[in-house]
């Protein structure tokens, strides 16, 4: 949550991959947005994320792990 902080108040990023199902993210994530950089959600096999973290990520990305 603190570099999502920094990177966002600095504008060293234009987008935060982020991979959590941790609704602690939530501020940082909605700071990063503020400040107009592109948070994504990666969501991990099995693990589904919260309807909270969905609504404060810009885009959803599934991915497979671990790559076959």
């Amino acid at each position: 949550g603190l570099d999502m902080a920094i990177f966002s108040a600095n504008r060293a990023v234009e987008a935060i991959a982020l991979v959590t199902n941790d609704t602690d993210c939530i501020p940082a994530m909605k700071h990063a947005r503020r400040s107009g950089i592109q948070v994504v959600l990666i969501e991990l096999p099995n693990c589904k994320p919260t309807p909270d973290l969905l609504a404060h990520s810009d885009f959803r990305r599934k991915i497979a792990w671990p790559v076959p």
